[in-house]
């Protein structure tokens, strides 16, 4: 999921943050606060921190990436977002279209919240964190709006460090390809592609429509999208507002013009290019190729895709 939680492009005045401001000390200066966080931190910047366990493996620094599992709440105890699928069914908060697991945060690179950059720098793996964090700290260098957004109670764990977010996507692909496919290699840098069926079929002339169904995953076989209503069924994402009908597809021997026809990912018509009529295959390929480092929800940046595709045979 470095990702940048979401803040609304919208001025703010000082008045704002002194409401903020208030209604935190007001909440922080309460006898049951006291007697719950008798040792919290109260920082400079305005984060008041909880909790604090910095953790044993690796140290997460400025120009890296964390994978981080957390949980936010409201100063009510209201529970917002969480990554854990067992605190999503349990505050019923739980959506089979989200997606649980640990999300990329990226460090000095403008994406992430300059108060979590704060709290993040010098953690190391297995550190964990429960702190407050004010609006105006929830802007980045890149967007310094903080929008509508209001004091939140954050608990947050580092489970990873990566130190080169590129060839973690490739060194990932190179495991998922020998557990799943083995022997099967790139036809071009972090695309890999296979046919799963043997008979030779008829080519796609260009400018020609064909009509495929696929299947959409992560690396973790978590399915994001699918236009089978049988596999939407299956794993809890089918929506009455979808038709579920085969893609249009217009086929181009050339990348860019079929990019440009489609509205596709980079990877997806690469591997439609490899196909003919009647092809079933699997594709995986790095974000270069996906969503690159931006991600698109509910899909992290700098994540792997996988697909399966069925391209269906010639109309007469």
């Amino acid at each position: 999921m470095a990702l940048t939680l979401f803040s609304c492009a919208e001025d703010k005045s000082d008045s704002n943050r002194e409401i903020q401001e208030r209604i935190l000390n007001a909440y922080v200066n309460t006898a049951d606060f006291k007697a719950k966080y008798p040792n919290a931190e109260f920082w400079e910047s305005g984060i008041v921190m909880l909790e604090y366990t910095q953790g044993t493996g690796e140290t997460l620094d400025t120009r890296e990436a964390g994978y981080f599992e957390y949980t936010t709440q409201s100063l009510s105890g209201e529970y917002l977002l969480t990554t854990d699928e067992e605190i999503a069914r349990i505050t019923g908060k739980f959506e089979h279209k989200d997606y649980y697991g640990p999300r990329l945060f990226e460090m000095g690179y403008n994406s992430t919240y300059i108060g979590l950059e704060e709290v993040f720098e010098g953690m190391k793996v297995g550190g964990k964190a429960k702190f407050i964090l004010p609006p105006w700290l929830t802007s980045t260098k890149r967007n310094p709006d903080w929008g509508d957004n209001v004091n939140t109670i954050y608990e947050v764990e580092l489970t990873d460090v990566i130190t080169n977010i590129l060839k973690w996507e490739e060194d990932s692909m190179k495991v998922y390809a020998n557990i799943h496919y083995p022997g099967l290699d790139t036809l071009s840098s972090n695309f890999y592609f296979k046919k799963l069926n043997d008979i030779p079929k008829d080519t796609i002339e260009n400018s020609k429509t064909v009509k495929v169904y696929y299947i959409g995953r992560l690396l973790d076989g978590w399915v994001f999208d699918t236009n089978i209503a049988d596999t939407a069924k299956k794993y809890g994402i089918y929506s009455t507002e979808n038709d579920y009908k085969p893609l249009d597809v217009v086929y181009n021997s050339n990348l860019d013009a079929m990019e440009k026809d489609n509205s596709l990912v980079t990877g997806f018509c690469m591997a439609v290019q490899e196909m003919g009529y009647g092809d079933k295959a699997f594709t995986m390929f790095g974000s270069k190729y996906g969503y690159d480092y931006d991600g698109k929800d509910p899909i992290g940046p700098y994540q792997p895709l996988t697909f399966w595709l069925h391209v269906l045979e010639k109309e007469n």
